[in-house]
């Protein structure tokens, strides 16, 4: 039998030391899916604007969608949601996935604590700075939101929450819009909120002109426009829209260049 000397036994543990110090300096959690996890998704609207609109960081964009039973998203409301994030976005590739079905809750209503519980657990796709692309969520809800009157609300910096129960109530019937339109509206309107629009602190996207339509908060005071008030304001809302989808006017536009936008 051989047995180790005292400077046999040292020097095994300096190597194991070294083997062990350098294996963890790429992993220091010893988890490989956690080196990934650095980017957070629980910050204000708008914090992430530039991060959307320029291609300096990430230079794809991935849109997970999730709805409650009976309450899945418009298809070309989708694609047009797609097409606006193409028109505007500094990206190489703009990906919305198909959108999944989860269990509805059956409330009436909706707190945006509640909606943020309901991300939490349902989530599935997350930002990693590794690959390059950012990844936003889109949740669709069976009930309204909590004060009754908002077609969706844009709660984290790189989320929406969409209010069905509130889309059949102000799209599809007599002098109604359709819900293709009232749904393209709203994803782009909530959409331009997590961009910065319209003078959200810290977001980056400062007015290049002052447009902020104060008496109504973070939007554009041209009523033709998609960031006016009216284009998430259930009770409003069919009094301002046309035939078509509004777009951003020429305020807007220049806000979200300024930023890295198109």
């Amino acid at each position: 039998m051989k047995f180790l000397t005292p400077k046999s036994i040292l020097s095994t543990l300096i190597v194991a030391l070294i083997v062990f110090s350098t294996g963890c300096l790429d992993n220091p959690t010893g988890n490989d899916d956690d080196k990934d996890i650095v980017y957070s998704h629980a910050e204000n609207p708008g914090h992430s604007a530039n991060d959307f609109l320029s291609g300096e960081t990430f230079t794809s964009l991935e849109v997970e969608i999730d709805y409650m039973q009976g309450y899945a998203p418009n298809a070309e409301a989708v694609d047009s949601l797609e097409a606006f994030l193409e028109q505007r976005l500094n990206k190489q590739s703009v990906v919305i996935k198909e959108p999944t079905e989860i269990p509805a809750v059956g409330q009436s209503s909706y707190t945006a604590s509640e909606i943020r519980a309901l991300e939490e657990e349902h989530r599935d796709e997350f930002t990693s700075v590794e690959d390059g692309t950012l990844r936003a969520y889109m949740i669709i809800v069976d009930g309204e939101f909590e004060s009754g009157n908002v077609l969706g609300i844009a709660y984290y910096n790189t989320s929406n929450a969409f209010f069905g129960a509130t889309y059949e109530e102000v799209s599809g019937g007599f002098n109604q819009p359709s819900r293709r339109l009232t749904e393209s509206v709203s994803y782009r309107h909530e959409f331009g909120h997590l961009f910065g629009l319209v003078n959200i602190p810290g977001s980056g996207t400062e007015m290049q002109t002052n447009h902020q339509d104060t008496e109504h908060g973070r939007h554009c005071d041209n009523d033709s426009c998609l960031m006016y008030y009216a284009m998430e304001n259930a009770g409003v809302f069919g009094q301002f829209l046309g035939e078509q989808i509004p777009p951003l006017d020429a305020n807007c536009i220049a806000d979200l260049q300024a930023n890295g936008g198109k």
